[in-house]
């Protein structure tokens, strides 16, 4: 073969030089020719194929029910600017679904159906499917199901459908599911369905409500829109980010839903309560937890659940779930993005009441169609059937129902009518009355008029009038509290030499208001505080006020009722060497915390603007009290102090159960843990809560370091504060603590605006932290093995896919069934590497041994054929050092992977 192939390569030679041997010089170009004739016109051509933009929109336009009573759906699915899409441009539905075929857009249906005699009405499912229940593991203990055996609605919606393309973007789906002989066809119906794009990034939810007869709809319910939950859920996006709409879920979540391992009834408005009402439940009080198990590995616990509306008879209690119209009745607010001053305190409607009512008509139903299966959800101290209390209920008192048993509705809406007009009666809006907002209550507002004396070493004097809520000036009698919180500078609160100093306010006794403050004939009062700016002060201070007034009024059964009312406080911004004031930087808005929380109070209530006042004193220098702990608290504390700073603060209790590390606060007046807190939203959208801009680097040059005894290293610098406030692994502050000199941090080098690691880049919420290399949509495994030691281990991660927020969400455990010892991990992120299936997360519960601690990352690592289904693969645990689109790499020698004696894992 060499030998023949060298003789080809020589022939090929030869040839080349004799071909070049016959060619003779080149001769002179010739003259141009006529121009030819044009020929005929082609064919016109086809438009080039323009592929979909961004989103998607799905919307029914009709529903029939033919004679086989299997409904046909037409809908229409469009991309974000109303170019259609094809069936392929949407994500397939059908991963893990028992039937042949592709499923992109799936749909349910279900019946209004309606009360005869109090015409109640309630959503009942067609599309159920058997149910079985499971044992479980609750706070190590194991638990049996409830309910052995039954049906739910189908979690998967109907199955065994069809789909026929109509035109361009316009398609029908018939149901495999027929609907029972002799369905009311008469009655309102409803069809719900739900599409996604591009691994749930993008997700459609439609629904259409009918009367198979053919009449109008008449009879509705949609008691909630959708928007009054995103007011905190920031979107509402449940079952993996499918369900983002109200109207869809009620038609699952019927009286036929019920939980069968906990036996929890799952319908919308009981476990809505339920889950609002959480560590205030007065059956969680009792001690009976509120959980769900359902599809998760672990049963979900909102026994921790706290309400973020304020209210409690001074309005200073978080918890407080009297405050209905937040989700019932009254339109959606948003908070003002306007660094105004004085801020503003209330957020603004977002639309009008009319536009309202035509996305929630029945919104009313919660005081004008009340039920034991609704008021029994937050009320379930009584039971109904006797009418005898099984514990203390709200009041913190066991006390039976007035009304007896109640074996049905019919009698609910004699006693409870929707308003009488009285606060504290029995009607459903006055026994939700907020003793706070009381129409008996006279009110108290107080605005700074003037600040003179306002150079260093001076005594500061302010004239401030107080006024009722008509507006009538209040004689100083009415008076019964007053303090003064003196801070400065404005660019940062840092004057305070210790942390007293730096939380002191100047109260005046009560006893002295009257001697202390004089009134001038416009009725203003005047007060000259009694501690004087610093010497050495500069620049712009500020000064606010803390006013209160008690009333008395008649609550529950005419009882006498003692209320604290307090002012929104005001603040004056004056110049002790600045020419002219200069206020401080406004980074949060107060209208935007009132969103969630209603009418923030805290400290009593005496507190009510966290962008101007709470600042004051939760400043730089400002650290917790663990040796001031009462010994009836379990103090004094030996610990390090830790840093109140508000951003530091604010960010880590918004952080709550996703910290990796303990937040407690120890004060002189009890000790306080945040590790717990639920909050509702996306972190990412940084504005939820920021003036637009405020939260972005570089930080002004002014900002202090932040005395931070606590964490792992201090001072924190001002970003660092602000930014491990989230961030608070060991990981994030070795980084903060690297990117940190004694002389500034580099931090906006990478973070700040235009970089490659800028802010709005790293919480950018329209990209998926699992894009690279490759998205794992959805995986399931199940399996086990034994190691070298002949230790037998089992592992699980059930139904894990993407929340449409970026993140994956499900558990992987990890058991040593020889030496019983459990590794829970909360997997955020799924990706393929390779033939490589990752799996990452923090450790949330290690039961026994050695193998991690909660707040541990971990990688979980499964090699061999993927994507799809193998029976013998094999697996690596190792701690995760990188970031979550980086999985450490090192260290993965194929040998330290053991082959499993059985599994089954699925990725998709």
């Amino acid at each position: 073969m060499k030998r023949f192939a060298f003789i080809s390569i020589g022939l090929a030679i030869v040839a080349g030089v004799l071909i070049s041997a016959c060619t003779g010089s080149e001769g002179k170009q010739g003259p141009k020719g006529d121009q030819g004739v044009a020929g005929s016109a082609g064919a016109l051509g086809k438009d080039a194929p323009v592929p979909p933009g961004a989103g998607v929109n799905l919307a029914v336009t009709k529903v029939e029910v033919p004679a086989d009573r299997k409904p046909v759906v037409t809908f229409t699915m469009t991309d974000a600017v109303g170019k259609p899409l094809k069936l392929s441009d949407v994500d397939d539905l059908s991963h893990e679904v028992p039937v042949p075929g592709v499923m992109n857009v799936r749909f349910t249906i279900a019946r209004l159906q309606q009360d005869s005699q109090t015409k109640l009405t309630q959503w009942q499912t067609y599309i159920l499917a058997p149910a079985q229940g499971q044992p479980y593991t609750f706070k190590g203990a194991q638990k049996q199901p409830a309910i052995a055996q039954g049906t739910q609605p189908n979690i998967l919606m109907d199955m065994g459908g069809s789909y026929k393309e109509v035109s361009s973007g316009t398609y029908t789906y018939t149901f495999g599911t027929a609907l029972p002989d002799g369905y009311d066809r008469n009655a309102t119906h409803r069809v719900g369905g739900e599409t996604s794009r591009e691994g749930r990034k993008y997700v459609a939810n439609a629904t259409f409500d009918f009367v198979p007869s053919g009449a109008a709809v008449t009879v509705t319910r949609q008691v909630v829109a959708v928007q009054s939950c995103n007011q905190c859920h920031d979107p509402l996006a449940l079952h993996g980010g499918l369900r983002q709409e109200t109207k869809l879920c009620v038609i699952c979540h019927t009286s036929q839903n019920i939980d069968s391992e906990s036996g929890n009834v799952l319908q919308f408005n009981q476990m809505v309560h339920r889950i609002h009402y959480g560590a205030n439940s007065p059956a969680v009080k009792a001690g009976t937890p509120y959980i769900i198990k359902g599809f998760p590995p672990q049963p979900v616990d909102f026994s921790t659940v706290v309400f973020p509306q304020f209210g409690g008879p001074g309005g200073s209690t978080i918890g407080d779930v009297r405050t209905c119209t937040v989700c019932h009745g009254a339109p959606p607010k948003a908070g003002s993005d306007a660094a105004s001053y004085p801020a503003v305190q209330f957020p603004s409607p977002t639309m009008s009441d009319a536009d309202y009512a035509k996305l929630a008509p029945n919104a009313d139903n919660y005081k004008t169609a009340p039920s034991r299966a609704a008021c029994g959800s937050c009320h379930n101290q009584i039971d109904f059937a006797t009418g005898k209390a099984l514990f203390n209920g709200p009041a913190g008192t066991k006390r039976d129902h007035p009304g007896g048993a109640q074996a049905n509705d019919q009698a609910c809406a004699l006693c409870h009518q929707a308003d009488t007009g009285q606060e504290f009666d029995v009607s459903v809006v006055g026994a939700h009355t907020l003793p706070a907002r009381s129409k008996q209550l006279g009110g108290v507002n107080v605005e700074i008029v003037r600040v003179t004396d306002t150079k260093p070493g001076n005594k500061p004097t302010v004239v401030f009038k107080a006024t009722d809520n008509a507006g009538k000036v209040l004689p100083l009698s009415a008076i019964t509290s007053v303090a003064f919180n003196v801070k400065g500078p404005t660019t940062d609160y840092v004057s305070a030499p210790t942390a007293a100093q730096a939380k002191a306010t100047e109260s005046i006794p009560a006893a002295n208001i009257p001697t202390s403050i004089k009134t001038d004939a416009d009725g203003n009062f005047t007060y000259t505080l009694a501690n004087a700016i610093p010497a050495d002060a500069k620049g712009t201070w500020a000064i606010a006020m803390e006013v209160g007034r008690s009333q008395v009024i008649k609550g529950n059964e005419g009882a006498d009722l003692t209320v604290n009312q307090r002012t929104y406080n005001p603040v004056a911004y004056v110049p002790v060497t600045d020419e002219v004031a200069v206020p401080r930087r406004q980074v949060v808005a107060t209208s935007k915390c009132n969103v969630c929380h209603g009418e923030i109070a805290f400290h009593g209530g005496s507190r009510k603007s966290p962008s101007e006042v709470c600042v004051l004193c939760h400043n730089p220098s400002n650290v917790d009290n663990p040796a001031g702990v009462t010994a009836a608290n379990g103090g004094p504390i030996d610990a390090p102090a830790q840093s109140i700073n508000f951003k530091l603060l604010i960010h880590r209790v918004h952080t709550g159960e996703d910290l990796t590390r303990d937040f407690t606060i120890y004060r002189s007046n009890g000790v306080f843990n945040f590790n717990e807190v639920r909050f509702p939203g996306d972190r990412r959208n940084c504005e939820k809560c920021h003036i637009p801009g405020s939260n972005l680097l570089p930080l002004p040059a002014t900002a202090a370091n932040t005395v931070a005894p606590r964490e792992l290293y201090s001072p924190l610098g001002p970003a660092a504060a602000a930014c491990l406030g989230c961030h608070d692994s060991t990981k994030a502050s070795a980084h903060a603590s690297t990117m940190t000199t004694p002389f500034g941090e580099a931090c906006a080098v990478c973070h700040g605006e235009g970089r490659d690691f800028a802010v709005t880049k790293v919480h950018d919420r329209s990209k998926l932290l699992q894009e690279v290399p490759t998205a794992v949509q959805r995986a399931t495994g199940v399996g086990s093995y034994v190691a070298d030691n002949g230790d037998t281990f089992g592992f699980a991660f059930t139904a894990m896919q993407l929340d449409g927020k970026g993140n994956a969400v499900g558990e992987y455990q990890h058991r040593n069934t020889t030496k019983a010892t459990l590794i829970v991990v909360k997997v955020l992120y799924m990706k393929l590497v390779g033939n490589e299936l990752w799996l990452g997360g923090t450790i949330t519960k290690a039961e026994g041994g050695t193998e991690g601690q909660p707040g541990e990352d971990r990688v979980i690592r499964f090699q061999d054929n993927f994507p799809g289904t193998d029976q013998r693969t094999r697996m690596q645990k190792l701690n995760a050092g990188e970031a979550l689109n980086s999985p450490k790499t090192g260290n993965l020698a194929d040998a330290n992977l053991r082959p499993l004696v059985s599994g089954n894992i699925a990725v998709h």
